[in-house]
């Protein structure tokens, strides 16, 4: 139980960063709010922003996962990136006609990354160094 609210917590708290992120696009440029893609943004600056607030909520979101999770963190690390592919998954799905390919692509990636490097700290941090 406590795995599954972990990685549901850390779930939303990407979604929460990221959606923040778009609520200060939002506001600063006083356009529609949109949970999705950047096709509706400004300028393509406020897409670098959106990956990086993708990238920086994943790392964070999955520290605290395996910080919390303790033991098997390789297999909580996987689990939760695995949750956020399927979420990118359904926004594929959703928006594949309106957002451009290399977004979708590279969010999915960012993900990876971000749980990947997430592991690699947690797993440098103790001590162990088996990737």
């Amino acid at each position: 139980m406590k795995g599954i609210l972990t990685i549901l917590s850390g779930f939303l708290g990407v979604l929460f960063f990221e959606g923040f992120a778009r609520l200060i696009i939002t506001f600063y440029h006083r356009i529609d709010f949109y949970f999705y893609g950047i096709s509706h943004l400004p300028s393509d600056v406020w897409m670098y922003v959106i990956f990086i607030s993708v990238l920086t909520s994943t790392w964070l979101a999955s520290m605290l996962v395996l910080t919390v999770m303790k033991t098997k963190s390789k297999f909580y690390a996987i689990i939760f990136g695995a949750l956020l592919i399927a979420w990118r998954l359904i926004e594929i799905i959703n928006t594949h006609q309106t957002e451009p390919y290399f977004y979708l692509l590279s969010v999915m990636g960012l993900h990876s990354l971000g749980v990947f490097l997430a592991f690699l700290s947690y797993d440098f941090q103790n001590g162990n160094s088996s990737i």
